[in-house]
């Protein structure tokens, strides 16, 4: 349950769970988490390790400033700006060319109906990515989040999902509650004029009772994708299925999640991911594990390859807000060598 209550945190800091959830009303809030962590890194594909100290072991660190205000009959403002930021070198944006409220940038309306987002939201998709998944959105070691969104040096096996985690120029409607189940849905517009058709839009269903959990996860990703340039596809549909149980000893997750990129000039590419994992109370902490494949296959032209990555790691919380960890990844794509990663790291959220 602890696993639990932790990931349940990081979407509602991320407004992607209830309205109202993470913030009082009538007030404004600066929060954040600062992560960093130093050891060897080395996907598979690299030619050697690196030693550093780098930024986002297990949360990529963000601040952000929210509030709300109550208006009168359960009506509610709110608004988010969140900003990624690189602990070890203190850099904006998760990368060079990042954009300063890369996490969310929203001002909304929240009540009985539950709630209205304008700006760049948090997608549905990826919040179930991470809350059926143990390393949830560690973009270092979580095996899932890698393959989702991010692509090995020299890899044949690309990131399997297109665009970003948030959306620009988008709509998100978040459900009230209904016993257990909660569903939210995206709509992002291309603003180019003459093409209607580029739109993005995606929604996602998830469900709570008890021990058990599950989710739903479905989106069409159709502009500002950079992976489109390079594989000339128009437009990518993306299928996500996940569940977890705690059993109180342990808790297990699994995933299944395909991506069908449809392309102008060439066949169409299908990606495949599998996922397996648990969290293993020990101590005071919990030992995270799990392993996922990615089959990439159907285009001759693009070649089908393979990835896996394993993930072990220790987290040990000092208290509510401080936490130590030490983690290890396993990378390894078909035909490149493969790549071992580790990390002795210290996490604060204000």
């Amino acid at each position: 349950m602890k696993h639990q209550r932790r990931i349940l945190a990081a979407v509602a800091a991320a407004g992607s769970v209830a309205a109202g959830a993470a913030h009082a009303q009538s007030n404004v809030q600066l929060y954040g988490t600062v992560d960093a962590f130093v050891g060897s890194t080395r996907a598979s594909g690299d030619a050697h390790s690196a030693a550093a100290v780098e930024s986002s072991g297990l949360t990529t660190s963000y601040w952000g400033i929210g509030g709300q205000e109550a208006l009168g009959n359960g009506l509610n403002a709110e608004f988010a700006l969140e900003s990624f930021f690189r602990t070890d070198n203190g850099k904006v944006g998760r990368f060079d060319g990042d954009v300063m409220f890369g996490r969310n940038a929203f001002v909304g309306l929240n009540g009985g109906f539950g709630a209205i987002k304008l700006g760049r939201n948090t997608t549905p998709w990826f919040v179930s990515m991470l809350l059926f998944n143990p390393l949830a959105d560690s973009a270092v070691f979580s095996p899932m989040f890698l393959h989702t969104y991010t692509t090995a040096p020299g890899s044949p096996v690309g990131n399997s999902v297109a665009g970003d985690t948030a959306w620009d120029n988008s709509v998100l409607y978040q459900s009230p509650g209904f016993g257990g189940l909660r569903f939210n849905a995206i709509y992002s517009t291309g603003e180019s004029a003459g093409h209607q058709g580029k739109q993005n839009y995606g929604a996602n269903a998830t469900y709570f009772n008890g021990n058990f959990g599950a989710t739903l996860a479905v989106q069409r990703v159709g502009v500002n994708a950079p992976e489109f340039a390079a594989t000339g596809a128009s437009y990518q549909m993306a299928y996500l299925a996940g569940a977890s149980y705690d059993f109180k000893v342990v808790k297990l997750f699994g995933q299944l999640a395909q991506s069908d990129n449809n392309f102008s000039t060439l066949s169409r590419q299908r990606d495949r991911t599998m996922q397996v994992g648990a969290s293993v109370p020990v101590g005071p902490g919990s030992v995270l594990a799990t392993w996922v494949r990615t089959w990439q296959a159907g285009n001759e032209a693009l070649g089908s390859a393979r990835r896996d990555t394993t993930t072990l790691a220790y987290d040990y919380p000092f208290s509510k807000r401080t936490d130590v960890y030490a983690a290890w990844r396993y990378d390894k794509v078909t035909e490149l060598n493969p790549g071992n990663t580790f990390g002795l790291g210290l996490r604060h959220k204000f």
